[in-house]
């Protein structure tokens, strides 16, 4: 990855581990792994409701609503 990045490498990975999920390097100006990580979360999301099916589900409209009002911001989605 080029070296206008917006988050230094060592950053995601602290939060990586921070949160206990895996890390990946990603592009939006390139492209590079994006697709890829919208699979594999989507693919988690979906593996995780299957076998935990009692557990709180993901909400993204609840979470999307919630950042615009933290951020006073409404560019999402």
């Amino acid at each position: 990855m080029s070296s206008d990045r917006a988050i230094r490498r060592e950053e995601g990975e602290r939060l990586a581990r921070e949160y206990s999920v895996p890390f990946m390097e990603t592009s939006a100006k390139t492209g590079v792994n994006v697709e890829l990580a919208f699979t594999a979360v989507s693919k988690e999301l979906k593996h995780r409701a299957v076998q935990h099916p009692n557990e709180p589900k993901f909400q993204i409209h609840e979470y999307i609503e919630a950042q615009k009002e933290k951020s006073g911001c409404c560019s999402y989605i």
